[in-house]
């Protein structure tokens, strides 16, 4: 009985009291033999019941307790009494009342039990109990007009559902279905909810008539849609009625009239589902593919705005319902279109793809009010507003959106603003984009020092790229200053520009060969050869590039016979026009320059290298060689040779090349010489 610290707890001890409050005691049995023991029993009885009240008056269990004592001793007087002085002492104890009035009951005082149940209805008039029982003794004893002035008394009270439905089935059961009428008047204006409309919509389905059905249906939701402003369960009352109203009204086949219906909910709650939903529903079964259609799109619109109001930053939600509203609902088109790019702002701090689909919403919603609206005004200032207010230039900036501002200003003939567009963007994000949109806006304009100050930042902008180089020296070159273009590619060449990468030079080595060719000066592109060459540490292609350039570049015989052909065309003397073919010079000078790139690798040892000369030797002879040409080419080829050697130990097989050229410039062994080398040995063996 204690816990582990031998102390006694609280549980302990409500548990040892409930024990002893549940043992009983021994009652011990008594045999009455005589009608004064009988008194005597009776006496003692009440003795010990009174002396108990007396210290416990409050305990309604004794009370009923020796009431019915009293009773089982047949003095129903004593009972009556015993009772009433326990109502005396609380009057609000069910149980006592219940028990008063089944001991009337039961010993078939009916007019003691109406009295007791007329005082008890009176004094707990909101105990249902009391209610229930009265109605259930005057209708088994068929007094119908009582249990109706019960009935009509209760509801007065305005009672729960209970009551009146327990009305509304009597009434039922007498068929007096103008009196179940008149209670559901007054039902539905205690509890108007749509179970009570329903119940009373019921009973017109069993008992009444189409008029009186819709009638019923007709007042309910009237009566439903006034209470609606201020609650959302009075809505969703009214439209369970609407839609079960426009249901009933299609099995009556007045499609019409459930249209009607249908049009009315949405108009009055355009963002229910369930109205939605069953007006769908209807018109897939009843409607035409026109109605249905439009159901459908509406049911898309509501969706789409919830799941934005939901996640107002889901740009991809935004496209497909602009998309939705341009289509069908255009006058909100614009009004949306705008909410979306000015309200929803992405949070991310860096460039990412939420910020660009955003974008891309702003871009489709000053294209609408460019081209479409034609609000130029309006449109303008959302630019501005993109530009100053929107994006974090300092973070990160998209060029399109700056090329686009500028195209703009240029449509409405603002050159001067679309200038300063591009200006601000090259000093607060440039890029290679706005750098080139600039550039094509002024070459347009012909405005060349503009074009020329461009470029300038253009290269020191990004001068480890080729293109601003290529580009601007092939600007200077359109334009006939070749000496500038010439300047340019030298400047990139140069070693003071170290930012751009090898791949980056020779592909710009190249670009200049090719302009020094484009502009005949076959002289200066044989220079950026040889620097090319030193460039790449005398690379075998360049070597190959370089023979078939001098294979195709003209002889300076040539080169006159051509500014001469020119000069007479142009005098109106000759219409022939001369056309370049390649001489014998051409192809020695290109074979002059294999012999230089094959000697070059001879003197360094670089065999493969040498071998890939001599093929494409050989190969360039093929094309453009005789017999006697190709011959030699194919003879200087290398034999491979197997030779084996050893290295720490181990014989490595390697394959060694033998080249014809090498063989015959070694010098050829003095044969009398060795003759006689040989007899002097002999002699001295000899001897």
């Amino acid at each position: 009985m204690s816990d582990t610290n031998g102390q006694i707890t609280s549980d302990q001890l409500f548990k040892e009291a409930l024990e002893k409050k549940k043992q009983s005691k021994l009652i011990t049995k008594v045999d009455v033999l005589d009608l004064e023991e009988l008194k005597d029993l009776q006496r003692r009885k009440r003795s010990e019941y009174e002396g108990y009240l007396k210290r416990n008056r409050l305990d309604m269990g004794q009370w009923i307790r020796y009431a019915q004592f009293e009773v089982d001793q047949h003095d129903l007087k004593r009972a009556r009494s015993i009772f009433e002085r326990a109502l005396l002492v609380d009057n609000s104890h069910v149980p006592l009342w219940i028990r008063y009035i089944d001991t009337e009951l039961k010993n078939k005082y009916i007019n003691h039990a109406r009295n007791l149940l007329n005082l008890a209805i009176n004094t707990l008039p909101r105990v249902d109990k009391f209610w229930y029982k009265y109605l259930l003794v005057e209708e088994s004893l068929g007094n119908t007009d009582i249990v109706r002035s019960l009935y009509i008394k209760w509801i007065s009270l305005e009672p729960l559902p209970n009551a009146w439905n327990s009305f509304i089935d009597f009434e039922i059961r007498q068929n007096n279905f103008d009196g179940v009428r008149e209670t559901f008047l007054r039902y539905v204006l205690v509890h108007p909810s749509s179970d009570t409309w329903f119940r009373w919509i019921d009973f017109e389905l069993t008992y009444g008539d189409v008029p009186k059905i819709r009638k019923v249906y007709s007042t309910a939701i009237d009566t439903l849609v006034s209470y609606s402003d201020s609650s959302s369960d009075f809505i969703n009352e009214s439209i369970k009625i609407l839609i079960a109203f426009a249901n009933w009204e299609s099995t009556q086949e007045e499609y019409e009239r459930a249209k009607a219906l249908f049009q009315l909910g949405s108009q009055k709650w355009p963002e229910n589902t369930e109205i939605r939903d069953a007006t769908i529903k209807f018109e897939k079964t009843f409607g035409d593919s026109a109605t249905l259609d439009n159901n459908i799109i509406l049911r898309r619109k509501t969706k789409y705005e919830a799941e934005l109001n939901l996640n107002p930053k889901n740009y991809d939600n935004w496209w497909i319902y602009l998309d939705l509203l341009e289509a069908y609902y255009s006058t909100e088109y614009l009004t949306k279109l705008e909410s979306a790019v000015t309200d929803n702002t992405p949070d991310d701090k860096v460039k990412s793809l939420e910020w660009e689909r955003y974008i891309y919403l702003w871009i489709r919603c000053l294209t609408h009010l460019e081209l479409k609206s034609s609000d130029i005004s309006n449109c303008r200032r959302l630019y501005n507003k993109l530009i100053k207010e929107i994006i974090p230039h300092k973070l990160f900036s998209f060029s399109e959106v700056w090329i686009l501002y500028a195209n703009f200003e240029i449509r409405q003939d603002e050159i001067t603003s679309a200038r300063k567009i591009l200006g601000m963007a090259l000093g607060m994000c440039p890029d290679e984009k706005i750098f080139q949109r600039y550039i094509d806006i002024e070459i347009k304009l012909r405005e060349f020092d503009r074009v020329r100050k461009i470029y300038e930042k253009y290269v020191l902008f990004s001068p480890d790229h080729i293109k601003p180089w290529t580009d601007y020296a092939q600007l200077e070159s359109n334009l006939g200053d070749e000496e500038r273009a010439r300047g340019i590619f030298k400047i990139a060449l140069s070693d003071s520009i170290k930012c751009l990468s090898e791949a980056s030079k020779i592909l710009l080595f190249k670009s200049f060969i090719t302009f020094e060719t484009d502009s005949e000066n076959y002289g200066g592109a044989r220079n950026v050869y040889e620097s090319l060459l030193e460039f790449t540490n005398y690379a075998t292609q360049v070597w190959i590039d370089f023979a078939y350039f001098e294979a195709s570049a003209p002889t300076e015989a040539q080169l006159e016979q051509i500014n001469r052909q020119d000069s007479s065309t142009e005098d109106g003397d000759s219409e022939d026009e001369f056309e370049f073919e390649p001489s014998k010079e051409n192809f020695d000078r290109a074979r002059a320059v294999f012999e230089r790139g094959i000697e070059h690798f001879k003197n360094i040892g670089d065999t493969q290298s040498r071998i890939n000369m001599l093929e494409s030797l050989q190969v360039f002879e093929n094309s453009y060689g005789d017999v006697t040409t190709q011959k030699s080419a194919l003879g200087r080829l290398p034999e491979p040779k197997r030779s084996k050697k050893f290295k720490d130990g181990i014989e490595i097989e390697y394959i060694d090349y033998i080249f014809p050229d090498d063989v015959s410039a070694e010098p050829k062994p003095n044969i009398s010489k060795i003759l006689d080398l040989a007899k002097s040995w002999e002699v001295e063996q000899r001897g």
